[in-house]
């Protein structure tokens, strides 16, 4: 019998510095995630889990100790990505505060800006004079 075939899967590091893992634990047919710190002390942070619905199943997280942070909005995700998971990213995807805008560019987009303005406030100041000429 090979004992490699009776070993559950390996643990995933998780996080940048790899201080924690994810090991898969099952009891009786019921399947969790266990993320726990991988030192000599090895400290258990979060419990994945699920409830069972009439419907289905729901995610459970238990945080294990409070130095686990729950986010519980649609942005998880997003700051999760945000935080530079992805690794590099491609020039074209850059955030503006980190490209350089030419002085000359800075320049013509403010005068165009201004001109939009002034034909605004113009075009409201004729459009309410022919409505106050037109009602009075």
């Amino acid at each position: 019998m090979d004992p490699s075939a009776d070993a559950g899967p390996l643990p995933m590091r998780i996080g940048r510095s790899g201080r924690l893992e994810a090991a898969a634990l099952e009891v009786a047919g019921d399947h969790a995630i266990l993320v726990q710190e991988t030192d000599a002390e090895g400290r258990r942070r979060v419990l994945l889990t699920t409830d069972k619905l009439a419907t289905g199943e729901r995610l459970v997280v238990m945080p294990l100790d409070d130095d686990v942070e729950v986010r519980v909005d649609g942005d998880a995700l997003a700051v999760w990505l945000g935080s530079g998971v992805l690794g590099e990213v491609p020039r074209e995807q850059i955030a503006l505060s980190e490209v350089k805008v030419p002085p000359w560019a800075s320049i013509v987009g403010g005068t165009l800006l201004i001109v939009v303005l002034a034909f605004a406030v113009i075009g409201s100041a004729v459009v309410f004079t022919w409505l106050s000429r037109l009602f009075a």
